[in-house]
């Protein structure tokens, strides 16, 4: 009972966030126009605060793994082709083949899952989530640029060098980067300055779960259920399941275990949801499975975070 009280109280208060959110937008506080300027925010401001404060308070030195970060890159590609390789088990067309494994490998893990991981770790910072961010979140959008553009019949290929170009000229990655060497050096950040970063860093993850529940949509689940179903198992479901045996396998444990378990369990993206529509691939069965894996992984993470909870591993 006491592992399981500890893994509610880990997830329930994110998710009780994104219900505020949903709440908030069916009363009209948070309408569509007010969403968008806040999403602004938190991807230009709040999140790239989150970010700098992560890596410049941190010491590289010691935090860069290098065999953590080949986990979290090989895992994400296993996915990808698990992802994609039930799609096409599942479905015909290429729209829905194209949306389904979309969503089946890329994670909401800046929203959802740095969330995720400062509840288990019981801190505010945890250092190893920089890695993921820096380079796993890169690794979707690659893959997803492959992915779409090969299922995609009626647009204009996307140029990969123009998406990486894209990836570069993100608020997250360059924050990233002018972080690297105030870690390096161990250069201290004056503490005016310190203190302004940390208090738009703390809003960073509240802000973006309101979000989340802003934009979900039950009508989005009215889509194609095979596909919705084959994303939703793999997403939350095997995902999560084969990344963390591997990942306890292989060794790893502590904060870098509970941010892969992380990295894996939580739900699809919104992005997964964008690009699709973008490059013509289903858009109604993208949305029904960023908006099944968001209600649903309230309950797997839930049981995922009991089971390593039980095992002494979190």
């Amino acid at each position: 009972m006491q592992n399981l009280i500890f893994s509610l109280n880990v997830v329930l208060p994110i998710f009780l966030v994104i219900l505020l959110g949903t709440f908030l937008a069916r009363i009209h506080l948070l309408d569509k126009d007010v969403c968008g300027k806040m999403l602004k925010l938190v991807f230009y401001v709040s999140l790239p605060a989150s970010m700098f404060q992560s890596v410049a308070n941190s010491n590289l030195r010691e935090t860069v793994n290098g065999k953590f970060t080949a986990y979290a890159l090989g895992s994400t590609l296993l996915v990808f082709f698990l992802g994609w390789g039930i799609s096409k088990l599942v479905l015909k067309e290429k729209a829905q083949i194209a949306a389904a494994a979309h969503a089946a490998f890329r994670g909401n893990f800046v929203y959802i899952g740095l969330a995720v991981c400062q509840n288990l770790a019981q801190k505010e910072s945890v250092p190893s989530t920089v890695m993921v961010i820096a380079f796993t979140a890169p690794l979707y959008n690659v893959l997803a640029v492959l992915l779409l553009s090969h299922y995609d019949t009626e647009g204009e290929k996307v140029k990969l060098g123009t998406e990486l170009l894209k990836i570069l000229k993100n608020p997250m990655i360059i924050a990233v980067l002018v972080g690297v060497p105030f870690s390096l050096l161990q250069i201290p950040v004056v503490q005016p300055v310190a203190k302004s970063i940390s208090y738009l860093a703390q809003t960073a993850t509240p802000l973006a779960l309101l979000l989340i529940g802003a934009n979900l949509d039950m009508k989005a689940l009215k889509a194609d259920w095979k596909g919705i179903a084959a994303a939703t198992v793999v997403k939350i479901v095997l995902a999560p399941l084969l990344g963390t045996f591997g990942a306890y396998w292989l060794g790893f444990r502590g904060e870098e275990l509970i941010v892969l378990y992380a990295m894996q369990a939580v739900p699809s993206a919104a992005n997964s949801y964008i690009m699709t529509r973008q490059m013509h691939g289903d858009a109604e069965l993208g949305a029904g499975a960023v908006m099944a894996t968001s209600l649903l992984s309230i309950f797997t993470m839930t049981a995922g975070i009991w089971w390593l909870r039980s095992l002494g591993l979190v």
